[in-house]
């Protein structure tokens, strides 16, 4: 026996370690392996355990979804028999206000069928679910023509207690109209949701052209700012300019109603939207002049705007009578020379005499017979009574009116006081003959008619006399 060096120790120990009980080794995969089995078969159960629940929550969704159909097909049905018991069945909301407005939409469908060539098919073009909400496009197809329709519906879960449980239509959510969306062109934006998204896109290269063309047509001397469009759902439709931003054009959704399917921006909506770009255009090149509702520049300018509106759209015959009849007395140019006057508010007779070449007195019966005076005197008649509803208004009232005539000014404080005219129907222009007299007198008659019983008849002759730059009412 002899002494063990240090490394020999360690090598003998080494040895020993690697060298362990099969027994005991065996064993230990063996745990090892169930170990795994029992993690795998425990994963496996929980995929299973929702695999299960997905399948449950998707035939759950998939039931919802045949039920909703199913109540809408009921719905339609009974329009297009003309069920009124079946169709109100389906309608529940705790306003009798919807209730009565369901009543009337049933009354007007059947008018409808009656009047015109109706397909009411329930033919479902989109259908959105959220929890217990619901929206579904329906197409209807009137006189050939197809359009949607949006209707609203509330899953209702006290049937055993009401009676009238599932699926039911309530009033319109305006809310759920899909997802915000924006659009971006070179000098406008489109804000909207996801349910207007044909509108929007229809809608964007309409106004980068109008925008373009327009300022084109003005001669603008610098490109004015973008502009902003936003479709809303919402209640009552409108196309108007934002209080707050003087660049953001809000339009009512068309779905919130009754839309055309086959063209998303409509000829009517479209021709809307340009009379609003049109006279922002105006309103920019003349300085964002704001006179007042009731003064001459703010009628010559709306008559701008209409003219630009149509040229903008494609449709020149389309421009208000009266700049047509300048364009044909004094050329193509005549509206920019009278956009340059109104710059500042002003008269008639100061914004045309940079046209005529001399004042509205000095122009022959013949040059004045020539202009088409009828939207003017629409406009005056319609005036009148709008003044009569404003408050602080009778000074721009009796300003209509030639004061210098007694029997004139004693007219117009009686009907400054009378509710009863400004409650009358505003007469219809017919014509306007334009004269004068031995003293050179310049007056317009103007033969209007009246709606009486659902019957048009004469309204008489109103007579105005030009005084102070403009026309003043005498009768």
């Amino acid at each position: 026996m002899g002494i063990k060096l240090d490394w020999q120790v360690e090598a003998e120990q080494t040895r020993i370690r690697a060298t362990e009980d099969p027994a005991a080794l065996r064993r230990r995969q063996q745990a090892r392996r169930q170990f795994a089995l029992l993690l795998l078969t425990l994963t496996a159960l929980v995929a299973l355990a929702g695999a299960l629940v997905f399948w449950r929550l998707k035939r759950v969704d998939e039931q919802l979804r045949r039920d909703l159909l199913d109540t809408v097909a009921v719905e339609v049905t009974a329009l297009r028999l003309g069920n009124y018991a079946n169709y109100m069945a389906i309608q529940r909301s705790a306003s009798d206000a919807f209730l009565l407005e369901q009543s009337q939409r049933f009354e007007d469908y059947q008018t409808l069928k009656a009047t015109h060539r109706v397909s009411l098919e329930g033919k479902v073009v989109s259908v959105a679910i959220d929890d217990q909400r619901a929206r579904v496009v329906l197409e209807e197809v009137i006189d050939g023509v197809p359009y949607h329709v949006v209707w609203f519906y509330w899953h209702y879960e006290d049937g055993a207690a009401s009676g009238q449980g599932g699926w039911r239509h309530v009033p319109d959510d305006l809310t759920f109209w899909g997802e915000e969306r924006t659009l971006q062109g070179d000098h406008a934006r489109i804000r909207y949701r996801a349910l207007d998204e044909a509108l929007a896109q229809a809608l964007l290269t309409r106004l980068e052209s109008w925008w373009v063309q327009g300022c084109a047509t003005l001669v603008c001397s610098t490109f004015p700012p973008p502009i902003t469009v936003e479709i809303v759902p919402e209640r009552p439709k409108t196309v108007t300019w934002a209080a707050h931003d003087p660049w953001l054009l809000r339009v009512s959704s068309p779905l919130v109603g009754r839309a055309r399917a086959d063209t998303p921006l409509s000829p009517d909506l479209a021709q809307e939207i340009a009379a609003q770009l049109a006279a922002r255009l105006v309103r920019y090149v003349t300085g964002e002049s704001a006179p007042p509702f009731y003064s001459d520049t703010t009628w010559l300018q709306g008559q701008l705007a209409g003219w630009l509106a149509a040229q903008m759209d494609g449709r020149p015959a389309g421009a208000p009578a009266f700049v047509r009849s300048l364009i044909a007395q004094y050329g193509p140019d005549a509206p920019l020379t009278l956009l340059a006057a109104l710059s500042v508010p002003t008269t008639l007779d100061h914004a045309l005499t940079p046209l005529t070449g001399v004042g509205l007195p000095l122009l022959t019966i013949e040059q004045l017979n020539a202009l088409d005076w009828r939207d003017f005197f629409q406009w005056r008649l319609a005036l009148e009574p709008q003044l009569l509803v404003q408050p602080n208004s009778s000074g721009a009232f009796l300003a209509l009116y030639d004061l210098q005539n007694t029997a004139a000014s004693s007219e117009a404080s009686v009907r400054l006081e009378s509710p009863a005219y400004a409650a009358q129907a505003v007469p219809q222009v017919v014509t306007v003959v334009i004269g004068r007299d031995e003293a050179s007198q310049t007056y317009a008659y103007v033969e209007t008619t009246r709606v009486e019983d659902g019957v048009t008849i004469p309204g008489g002759t109103v007579i105005w006399r030009l005084a102070e730059g403009t026309w003043k009412r005498l009768n």
